[in-house]
């Protein structure tokens, strides 16, 4: 029990250090190698801790070695904006003037439920409330909110998600396909080539695929 006592003070202590000298940053601020980084520091140090078997020397060596790359890796990138992109990516605008950028939600892996999750995550619910969003390198939503412009009186309903129509939301609104395709033929964009299409009050967002919002007001 003593030496197991001991082994887990001095990987401890070594990992303290190692992780003093990645910086003080959240693992939600952590770029995508230096996360890697930390699940992979977590293992090598767990075993030795618990495993006498396995030589002190051989759980430190490891660790000492990923706290030197991620220096090196660290100062590459500090060094070089090529590299530094290659390594963690580069921050997409994910919504522009034009609304939703669904090609660059496709580069990302996202859906449009992702991204608007983020955005309630940042205290807004509607689209028009946003001039630009930019998905940071690290995953996470930076926004820059449009000056004067009204929130919503209620939370929008999703009416129509990435072509596909939302029977619950549309039954909660006393509404019909057939509304929605009436709206949608005025402004000639089909059902399918909707991205995103929501219900708030008496106005209706509608984003197209690879064109700008609109709005509309229903009585």
């Amino acid at each position: 029990m003593l030496a197991v006592l001991v082994r887990s003070f001095i990987i401890f202590f070594f990992l303290i250090i190692g992780i003093r000298l990645m910086g003080k940053r959240t693992i939600g601020e952590l770029q995508p190698y230096e996360f890697v980084i930390t699940l992979a520091v977590a293992d090598l140090a767990s075993t030795p801790m618990a495993d006498l078997s396995i030589p002190l020397l051989y759980g430190l060596v490891p660790l000492f070695t990923i706290f030197v790359a991620h220096y090196f890796l660290t100062l590459l990138t500090t060094k070089s904006v090529k590299f530094r992109k290659k390594l963690n990516g580069k921050p997409f605008i994910v919504i522009d003037s034009d609304g939703i950028n669904s090609e660059c939600l496709t580069k990302l892996n996202m859906n449009v439920n992702d991204l608007m999750a983020l955005i309630r995550q940042q205290g807004y619910f509607s689209i028009p409330q946003i001039a630009f969003a930019i998905i940071e390198t690290n995953g996470k939503l930076s926004i820059l909110p449009k000056e004067n412009q009204p929130s919503p009186q209620s939370i929008p309903l999703s009416l129509i998600v990435e072509g596909k129509p939302l029977e619950e939301n549309m039954k909660s609104l006393n509404v019909t396909i057939a509304d929605l395709e009436k709206i949608l033929a005025e402004r000639n964009v089909r059902t399918k080539d909707v991205v995103l299409m929501t219900a708030e009050s008496n106005t209706v967002f509608v984003q197209p695929q690879k064109s700008k919002y609109f709005t509309v007001e229903v009585a």
